[in-house]
């Protein structure tokens, strides 16, 4: 097990619970539908459900966690995606519309993945742009205009989870991907695994439907959207690491001059900044998980977090295919994958020129 993959302070049952969760994704995942299987088996989504709605509630370390394991195994599913999902369902209490009686249980399952078209929420909960919505009447339906995307599909979504901005402030609502006036369009993944965009020409959306909208899309998207920065830091954490798996297996094997690549001093010296550049984010990572669960992250850390892991992810990503020579340019290669996923995950909470401006302007 390469070092990076570890961290000392982890307890004991927390180890076992990333070997579990590791295991069953080397072990089974050697597709993205046996990867969200694996996940559901384990127990992923229950992870992040409250114990009042049958969860585990283990807290947002652990989810963090899964969400690293998940990006190191590559496998284009949904991942943050549905845990934003969760994230805003279970904490609907009164609010819930009749129509999601039952969703739960079925994303519980498995049955049931939640994408998120194009980009999550910024850690200040902002909607990104691209979909707006206009009421539909007087029962509280609405109709949904614009686009988003990519997002990972390599499993199909049972639902969209669209974000768009209106007259009344954002609003939240699930939408169902073979609804009239819904597209899903395949995009090119380049290696980096199946990715979709989705667009919405007019979506008439009913009431039962609409999760949040107004004040109350405000206040859970704030809370929420911490939590997303979080978990996508982790992602990219995960892809990060799963390149750098690829880079130093590369310059073992590799020879040069009669010798393993590894020995010579310039390519090693690289490797080993790349690697501290990791373990630095895997430990922001942590910390940042641990803060959340005891209520301190605030939007500027979360915003600085996701900004330093993604530009982290790119640089290295980028690095790692140098270092691979030609043969980083492979389509199907594995760390042409990373490069070419981290591409477009790097930014699904933001520029990081952007969320460095909201770490320096936000308490």
């Amino acid at each position: 097990m390469e070092r990076w993959r570890e961290r000392e302070d982890e307890d004991s049952l927390f180890r076992q619970l990333r070997l579990t969760v590791r295991q069953g994704l080397e072990i089974d995942a050697g597709t993205p539908v046996s990867a969200w299987e694996a996940l559901t088996g384990v127990g992923a989504w229950e992870f992040a459900l409250p114990i009042g709605m049958d969860g585990l509630d283990l807290g947002q370390a652990v989810i963090a966690m899964v969400c690293e394991e998940g990006g190191n195994a590559m496998q284009p599913v949904p991942l943050t995606d549905t845990f934003l999902a969760l994230d805003l369902m279970s904490g609907l209490g009164p609010l819930a519309p009749e129509g999601l009686d039952g969703l739960l249980d079925r994303v519980r399952d498995g049955a049931h993945p939640v994408a998120v078209p194009g980009r999550l929420p910024d850690p200040r909960g902002a909607v990104p742009p691209g979909v707006t919505w206009k009421p539909d009447g007087d029962d509280g339906g609405v109709v949904l205009t614009g686009s988003g995307g990519p997002f990972a599909a390599g499993v199909e979504p049972g639902s969209l989870l669209v974000l768009a901005s209106g007259p009344d402030g954002p609003c939240v609502a699930l939408v169902d991907p073979r609804a009239p006036g819904v597209e899903l369009r395949a995009l090119r993944d380049h290696g980096g695994g199946a990715v979709s965009g989705a667009f919405l020409d007019g979506a008439r959306i009913p009431a039962e439907s609409v999760v949040l909208r107004g004040l109350a899309a405000e206040q859970a998207l704030a809370r929420a959207g911490l939590r997303a920065a979080v978990h996508q830091a982790s992602l990219l954490a995960g892809i990060t690491a799963a390149a750098l798996t690829a880079v130093v297996s590369r310059i073992r094997s590799r020879r040069q001059f009669g010798q393993a690549l590894v020995k010579h001093q310039g390519p090693r010296l690289r490797v080993a900044g790349l690697l501290a550049r990791l373990d630095a984010v895997r430990w922001a990572v942590g910390d940042a998980a641990r803060d959340l669960d005891e209520n301190r992250l605030g939007p500027g850390d979360a915003a600085g977090l996701i900004a330093l892991t993604a530009e982290t992810a790119l640089d290295v990503t980028r690095d790692a295919v140098h270092l691979h020579g030609a043969s980083g340019l492979v389509r199907d290669g594995l760390v042409a994958g990373c490069y070419r996923r981290a591409a477009w995950e790097a930014l699904r909470c933001g520029r990081p020129t952007q969320l460095w401006d909201i770490a320096a302007h936000t308490a």
